[in-house]
């Protein structure tokens, strides 16, 4: 065979699987226009694997898609966890309609194995699901182990031993175009670090400061207002997801558009206050972080409107008593929605990353201010680097 039919066999070959490839990812049709698709990206190849049907068939299943709101769902199981359903381990793509069962012939494609901690799968789910269901408003749920901001823990995917850290997630946003609500169904995700990371990106953050359990978003409640009115405003839908996690220690909705500026700016503003002020007042920083409500194995986490009440409350500087009152006017504008339970009655909603002693100052500390977005663009990071020593 000459080296030019040999070339252009492999071009063909080459065009063949470009095809199949692509057509795997492609398989649904273009649907009319929807006034809501939501889309649960399922990073369930870990030790969340036996939620993964449930969640699929009874929340998402329970009410499923319509012409005016289209549910997709791009799902990933692990080995050993959980045989139902066919066992299926490879990555489905799917259209979830009323009572569907989460089969593989219910699949709208089989991705293949697909690493849920790389941001290209991410990209692909987005970018897939916008071109095949169009709609007025997107909602994009991440549902999977989280830990706010710091590295190898969101989106979990064990069989690539790999997590959907911050920087990829950043690098990812602008590839997926405008999100009306963001929502992570994982833990401890309502930082002002993740509310930053999404700012101008989406118009509400929905998630919990705490631990989330089994059950977390309630989907089927969420869905079944918007099948009731899908003419709901991002901030409602936010709310409904709040407002469904009945389930979980805390949860809260916030605006992450425009309203947040003045959060952002408020705790920059304090942050300068407070490390003007560190030489006289260090003593009462102590008590006042100290007194501030963390969160279950997550110290560092703390309740950013807490911490300016019992700064406000203790430490006896003028500027910083109105600074402080300044960030909880602007949480109290920007919170849409928060609930918690009763151990939990000073929490409003946000947390803000906190370290008290320079042995703290590990290798999350470093990468929390080369890389967070809010330590980048603020002060906060500096007046900790001053504090803790």
């Amino acid at each position: 065979m000459s080296k030019s039919i040999r070339l252009f066999v492999s071009l063909a070959t080459v065009f063949v699987l470009l095809v199949v490839t692509m057509g795997s990812v492609s398989a649904a049709p273009l649907a009319p226009k929807a006034k809501w698709t939501v889309m649960v990206y399922i990073s369930g190849d870990n030790n969340l694997e036996p939620y993964v049907v449930p969640d699929i068939e009874t929340e998402l299943g329970a009410v499923g898609s319509s012409a005016d709101v289209q549910v997709i769902a791009l799902a990933d199981r692990a080995p050993g966890y959980d045989t139902s359903r066919g066992d299926w381990q490879t990555t489905k793509l799917f259209r979830v309609t009323q009572g569907m069962i989460a089969t593989p012939e219910n699949a709208i494609a089989d991705w293949g194995e697909r690493n849920f901690g790389d941001p290209q799968t991410l990209i692909d789910f987005v970018t897939w699901t916008k071109t095949n269901y169009p709609a007025d408003h997107y909602a994009l749920y991440f549902w999977g182990h989280g830990w706010s901001w710091h590295p190898r823990w969101v989106m979990e995917d064990d069989t690539n031993a790999d997590t959907l850290d911050y920087h990829e997630t950043k690098a990812a946003i602008p590839q997926l175009g405008f999100i009306d609500v963001v929502g992570y169904d994982g833990c401890n995700m309502a930082s002002i670090e993740m509310l930053k990371l999404w700012h101008g990106h989406a118009t509400a953050f929905t998630s919990s400061q705490e631990w989330v359990g089994g059950e977390g978003v309630q989907y089927d409640l969420v869905l079944a207002q918007l099948a009731a009115n899908p003419n709901m405003t991002a901030d409602q839908v936010a709310i409904a997801t709040s407002q469904s996690a009945t389930a979980d220690k805390t949860w809260s909705a916030v605006a992450v558009d425009s309203r947040l500026d003045a959060l952002i700016t408020a705790v920059d503003q304090w942050a300068a206050a407070l490390s003007n002020g560190l030489a006289a007042n260090r003593k009462k920083y102590d008590q006042a972080f100290t007194a501030t409500r963390s969160f279950w194995q997550a110290p560092m986490d703390k309740d950013l409107y807490d911490m300016a009440y019992e700064i406000n409350r203790l430490v006896p500087d003028q500027n910083i008593k109105n600074k402080s009152q300044a960030v909880m006017n602007a949480i109290n504008a920007v919170v849409l929605h928060e609930r918690h339970v009763n151990a939990y009655a000073d929490v409003h909603g946000i947390t803000i990353y906190h370290i008290s002693k320079a042995s703290e100052k590990d290798s999350n500390y470093l990468y929390y201010r080369s890389t967070i977005d809010f330590a980048l663009q603020t002060g906060w990071d500096e007046f900790l680097n001053a504090y803790a020593r």
